[in-house]
């Protein structure tokens, strides 16, 4: 089992896996009806503030009966709901991705805000010994290649498994038995209880301390703020089999539980499992209406002596009538700060955060106002991109639905060293104040627009089988498990979720019907409650160390933070910056980055097994090419990774440790040919195009990953034809490439893993320093020239190079929008489609063979070619055994067991080799391997397989067999 603390992160973005869906767009899984809002108020004024009063219930749509009692959603056609005799609510979806197998959700709709005070952390115990105690899980997941697990949250408890098709009787079985039937073994409740409490220790990490303070700090005034799924040591460790078992019976009834299956099945059938399986189970009470949410308690079912979860709400800076609908308690224009110390954290952390009503997108219209919103959000990180570096941005500004707290949260975030807080915090508020004061121009407007729009098409091109909403943008939701998870996420706010291509056709409907008044009004609602056009209020969270590093002294020095009254005078009184200045930190994008060039002609070309296209251009760069089906489950993200032989093993002979990744990272924040790198950023961005730079053990990697568009690939390789033709190397990058070296340092002196990683590298590996983390000392020594020269020994003579391009690409109609998965047309021979499919690869591998002729054949030579070294590292020949302290408030412990082993392609280090030599072992002589297969490149996957294999095997008995007996 595991907990969610504090899912809604609030340094990132939240994760992202549905949408919701417009009227008139194609099916939709119309969820908002099913669990949608009412509306319904009453108002009144109390002690001279507008009181908003919301009814306890919201009523959705009733769906339609037929004979057979099966509910079916009239609005789609595609979800079935349906309600068994006893109160258990069920939805139904198919979907043929995977084929073959299906995802259940046995959802219980209580969670830590339903425990009493002295029950904090009985849901979470609970869900531990209903999980792990089930037998018939147990029994399934031996034998039939099920998956599961289970969590506890603020809302709700969830037992999920995944399963294939044809144990669809016995899977739900597994379900009944986990949910409804535990024992209540006092063997296994003090094996949980032990677990649970380890279990507490361990999850009290930088990130749950952070989460736990936000959430503490902003709903104080709901239980929320007390409630944390992984609950109190002191009451975990005193509960009965009697506790345990009344807190069971409260909860755990079938009115207060819904069943989500998706996945390749029978509607029919699947009913007639669910009512099989469930129907015998007795109610505690009859239901007026069972589909009827309460509002007032994060949108479950009603249950009696239900606690309620309100929500004080920062004052409209523009009166917006659907936001005053949908308010559930009073009105608050404070600002109040909290400040508490973090000992794992290694800078301040600065949250402002600000509480609106749920406006959940339901309809074309309310589409538009979410496409306003997330144009607020894309303009202002673009803003904050532009001033300072992509990989070194102080802040981040989100707006989005919690459904786990039942409210919108804006928050502005800060990240800075204690020193400079006061500086940084000016900065980063002159901004915003800025776009709130003078508003976004029309540029800005459709820079954001097309970043929108284009991802919401890509992702519906490359995935139309998927599903899309407006609870987290243009991410998908491909497999089974995807799709509950979003359904569950979507349905309580509200929200709509529809398949890809008919969600990106309303955006584009929706964008016809954005302008510029109206981005800057959604822009004012959003950024009023930070200041300038409207007057600060929220919560802001301070998060500081007890200790800074005096890296001189190399000591750590006692901080003493401000006090709270010193935050609101400055956050309350920023000097704003003028239109003028404002106007001219604004910057226009190239349309290209290199010229249009005719291609060159290979020097080689040559097919290799498996499709791979091999090309050897004029310059001597070695570029391979594969074009794949996109798969139904996998990113439809391309890549490509140029690889410099050397990497850290490099450093052995220079000493200069830790100086390829820096120059690597001062490459990839710099600006490329003529352009700066405010330019070049917002230049990768509007095509869609990430970049990540790492130094390997064995070679330094340039990876760029791209849209599955011609825009976007070209866009990659232009940016890589500047970086290796003349790269820009400065010292402000330089020195943010060095914050960031030596910020990892920090974080892993802080860390129980980081520092057992770290001491195990220096234990097996005493004489290859190169293997190790860089040290915050070798971070410090580095100059600008040593990572310069170390990094263009490796990356200037483009004969040592080597490119891999990987694409996706799927034939025209190769998927049905209206199926669940692949499609198949009975008319259609398997032979018609192979060869649509097969020559949709091959004009994308064309393409892709066009834009590398284009661009990166036109690059120089470079310089002379450089030897390769390759260091085979050497285990010390006597294993050793190490303890280490880390400080910390809290007594937490790990073990950490490791030795040699082969890598991804069966190839391990000098030691490995020896030893594998000595026994005569090799992967050839394996079991069940073959050069001669007809695809050696499968043949050459075996090792990583294998080794795959035996992990999921032990891990299999460490969490099962041998986990039950300690």
């Amino acid at each position: 089992g595991s907990v969610s603390p504090a899912r809604a992160t609030w340094s990132q973005p939240p994760p992202v896996t549905s949408l919701g869906s417009a009227a008139g767009h194609g099916p939709a899984l119309c969820l908002a009806s099913l669990l949608g809002i009412d509306g319904l108020l009453r108002r009144r004024r109390r002690a001279g503030r507008l009181k908003i009063q919301r009814h306890s219930t919201v009523a959705m749509d009733s769906p339609a009966v037929d004979s057979s009692g099966k509910a079916t959603n009239g609005a789609t056609g595609l979800c079935s709901t349906g309600v068994l005799p006893n109160g258990l609510r069920y939805v139904l979806l198919q979907h043929k991705v995977p084929p073959g197998r299906f995802e259940a959700h046995l959802e219980f709709h209580v969670g830590s805000v339903d425990e009493n005070d002295d029950q904090q952390g009985m849901a979470h115990m609970l869900e531990h010994i209903c999980f792990l105690g089930s037998e018939q899980r147990m029994s399934l997941a031996s034998n039939s290649g099920m998956t599961s697990n289970a969590l506890t949250d603020f809302q709700h408890t969830i037992y999920h498994i995944n399963l294939d098709v044809a144990h669809l009787g016995r899977g739900l079985e597994a379900l009944a038995d986990i949910g409804f039937a535990p024992t209540f073994d006092a063997a296994r409740i003090e094996k949980e209880r032990a677990a649970v409490l380890s279990e507490a220790q361990m999850v009290n990490d930088v990130g749950y301390r952070l989460q736990t303070q936000i959430l503490g700090a902003i709903h104080q005034e709901n239980p929320i703020h007390a409630r944390f799924p992984i609950g109190k040591q002191d009451q975990i460790a005193r509960w009965t089999s009697q506790d345990l078992r009344a807190f069971h019976e409260r909860w755990y009834v079938p009115e207060n539980a819904t069943l989500f299956v998706v996945g390749d099945i029978s509607e029919d059938d699947t009913v007639q499992e669910i009512s099989r399986v469930f129907g015998s189970l007795t109610s505690s009470g009859p239901q007026e209406n069972p589909w009827r949410m309460d509002s007032q308690s994060l949108f479950r079912p009603s249950m009696p002596q239900r606690p309620q979860v309100l929500h004080d709400f920062v004052a409209a800076t523009e009166q917006d009538a659907k936001a005053e609908a949908l308010a559930l308690r009073d009105w608050t224009s404070e600002l109040k700060v909290s400040m508490e110390t973090n000992d794992l954290i290694q800078g301040m952390q600065i949250c402002w955060a600000a509480k609106l009503p749920l406006c959940p997108a339901s309809s074309a219209d309310s589409l538009k106002d979410w496409l306003y919103t997330r144009l607020v959000v894309e303009s202002v990180r673009l803003r904050m991109q532009m001033r300072w570096r992509s990989n070194a941005v102080p802040c981040a500004f989100h707006a989005y639905d919690s459904y786990r707290e039942g409210t919108t949260m804006v928050t502005l975030t800060v990240m800075t060293e204690p020193v400079c807080w006061h500086d940084k915090c000016q900065e980063v508020l002159e901004e915003v104040l800025a776009v709130s004061r003078f508003g976004l121009d029309e540029e800005e407007m459709a820079r954001a627009l097309r970043l929108l729009l284009s991802r919401a098409d890509e992702a519906a091109q490359s995935q139309p089988h998927a599903f899309m909403g407006t609870l987290f943008g243009h991410d998908v939701a491909a497999t089974s498990r995807e799709i509950v998870e979003a359904i569950i996420a979507s349905a309580p706010c509200g929200h709509l979720l529809m398949r890809a291509p008919a969600f990106s056709k309303a955006l584009q409907d929706a964008a016809k019907q954005v302008d510029l008044a109206g981005l800057n009004t959604a822009a004012r609602r959003l950024l009023g409650h930070f200041g300038g056009v409207g007057k600060a209020c929220g919560s802001v969270v301070v998060s500081c160390p007890p200790f800074t590093t005096d890296e001189a002294r190399g000591r750590k020095v006692p901080y003493e933070p401000p006090p709270p009254e010193k935050f609101l005078d400055t956050l309350t009184s920023v000097e704003e910056l003028s239109e003028e200045v404002s106007q001219s930190r604004r910057i226009s994008v190239p349309t290209a980055l290199v010229p249009s060039l005719e291609p060159v002609e290979p020097l080689e070309r040559t097919i290799l097994p498996g499709g791979i296209v091999s090309l050897r251009l004029p310059n001597g760069l070695q570029v391979r090419v594969l074009v794949r089906p996109a798969s139904a489950e996998g990113s439809s993200q391309g890549a490509l990774r140029l690889s410099a032989p050397g990497g850290r093993s490099a450093e052995a002979v220079t000493a200069n440790y830790g100086a390829v990744e820096a120059g690597l990272l001062t490459l990839g924040s710099c600006g490329v040919g003529e352009w700066s790198r405010e330019q070049t950023q917002l230049y990768l961005q509007l095509n869609s195009v990430s970049t990540d730079l790492k130094a390997g053990a064995s070679a330094a990697q340039v990876n760029a990953f791209f849209a599955p568009s011609a825009a976007s690939f070209r866009a990659a390789c232009e940016w890589l034809y500047w970086s290796l033709r003349a790269p820009q190397m400065d010292l402000e990058a330089f020195g943010q490439a060095q914050m960031r070296m030596k910020g990892e340092a920090h974080a892993r002196d802080k860390s129980l893993m980081g520092m057992a990683v770290h001491a195990m590298q220096k234990a097996m590996y005493p004489h290859d320093k190169w293997l190790w983390d860089a040290t915050l000392q070798q971070a410090n020594a580095l100059t600008l020239g040593q990572a310069r020269k170390a990094l263009l020994a490796q990356i200037s003579n483009l004969s040592n190079l080597q490119l891999d391009i990987v694409a996706l690409a799927t034939a025209p109609g190769a998927r049905d929008e209206s199926s669940g998965g692949l499609s198949h047309d009975e008319e259609a021979g398997p032979s018609q489609d192979e060869a649509s499919l097969e020559a949709c690869l091959e004009e994308s591998r064309r393409a892709i063979e066009r834009e590398v002729l284009r661009t990166l054949g036109h690059l120089p030579v470079g310089g002379e070619q450089q030897p390769r070294q390759q260091l085979a590292p050497a285990m010390a020949r006597r294993g050793c055994e190490e303890r280490l302290h880390v400080p910390d408030v809290e007594a937490r412990a790990m073990a950490l067991i490791a030795g040699g082993a082969p890598g991804l392609w069966g190839q391990g280090d000098a030691t490995w080799l020896a030893e594998t030599e000595r026994r005569g072992f090799s992967w050839e002589n394996a079991r069940g391997f073959r050069w001669d297969r007809p695809d050696a490149s499968a043949s050459k996957l075996y090792p990583l397989k294998a080794l795959e294999l035996m992990v999921e095997c032990l891990n299999t008995r460490l969490l099962g067999r041998v986990r039950d007996q300690l």
